[in-house]
């Protein structure tokens, strides 16, 4: 019958198909490892509910699967937002890769309740916390990336931009930043140095690259160190930097999971942005976000309400 076949084989085969594809540019590294390692999570717990053939598992198990929680939800109650997401999208891939395989053409999956978008977090930093990150991101006590990498967020840089920025891209005499973009979120725009925290990491950091390379300083980045085999592509520059940031965020003491991470910097920005000229286009145009929509709810700001026509004599 059709999947009836070992599911740790399954497992195992499907997983070195998606490391295949990887490796042929099909599918990035970073989803093939991920969805291998959430893959191994249903081996463990379907095989724990007697599935031992693939026809074996159900979709009471997989459903089952998709909302249980794990270790690191144990403190929480609860599972995270994301987790049933991903692993509904794991499942039907694993069903997917089981069809081209030729192990079953039967998608238990499909019958998986779809997941929503999960609507974005918002927590900014404070100004006092603010000004806590910027005495901890020297905590090296020399002209490193960490500064210059806050620097660059507090003006409006996503962590993906941060790893793409040179010192060509920093005009300290006319007080600009050139911000590439990147993903599907950001536009690329010019960001003022409004900041005289920032200009005075930002040309700390630059005289001491032109000093330690006089031959090629302009070129250099600025707050990121590529791997000289691997590909500098928006993702890896975004992790590098959160990483950096979250070292600083760690250092100044606010480091509280699940409430303040790396984007807080960037929505203690919009927040301030918008104190400052009362329109989310602004806020928009500061962080290169292509929607209007995702700019207000950073700011907290419910346009809709204040716009909308009531309905006549007051009746909802």
């Amino acid at each position: 019958m059709p999947g009836a076949y070992p599911l740790p084989d399954a497992v195992r085969e499907v997983a070195a198909e998606w490391n295949h594809q990887s490796e042929t540019g099909v599918i990035k590294p970073g989803t093939a490892a991920t969805h291998a390692k959430v893959l191994g999570t249903l081996l463990k717990f379907a095989t724990a509910r007697g599935a031992v053939m693939v026809c074996d598992v159900s979709n009471e198990v997989l459903n089952e699967w998709m909302f249980a929680s794990h270790a690191t939800d144990a403190k929480k109650g609860r599972v995270a937002a994301t987790t049933p997401k991903l692993r509904r999208a794991v499942a039907s891939s694993f069903y997917y890769t089981c069809f081209r395989l030729g192990i079953t053409d039967n998608n238990v999956a499909a019958n998986l309740p779809p997941q929503g978008n999960t609507p974005r977090y918002v927590k900014p930093f404070t100004e006092d916390e603010i000004e806590a990150l910027k005495e901890a991101s020297g905590f090296a006590y020399r002209e490193t990336k960490s500064p210059s990498a806050l620097a660059l967020v507090l003006l409006g840089c996503s962590p993906g931009e941060v790893g793409s920025i040179t010192c060509a891209d920093i005009h300290l005499v006319e007080g600009r930043v050139r911000a590439h973009g990147g993903g599907t979120r950001y536009q690329e725009r010019w960001l003022p140095i409004d900041d005289p925290w920032c200009f005075e990491k930002l040309s700390a950091r630059i005289k001491h690259l032109a000093d330690k390379h006089p031959d090629d300083w302009a070129t250099r980045y600025v707050a990121y160190d590529p791997r000289p085999d691997s590909d500098n592509d928006f993702a890896k520059r975004s992790a590098a930097t959160s990483t950096t940031l979250t070292t600083v965020i760690d250092k100044a003491g606010l480091k509280r999971s699940g409430v303040n991470r790396v984007a807080s910097i960037g929505e203690h920005l919009a927040q301030r942005v918008f104190q400052e000229t009362g329109r989310i286009e602004a806020v928009a145009a500061r962080l290169g976000i292509n929607k209007l929509d995702d700019a207000a709810r950073i700011v907290g700001y419910e346009w809709r309400a204040e716009y909308e026509t009531s309905p006549p004599g007051g009746d909802e």
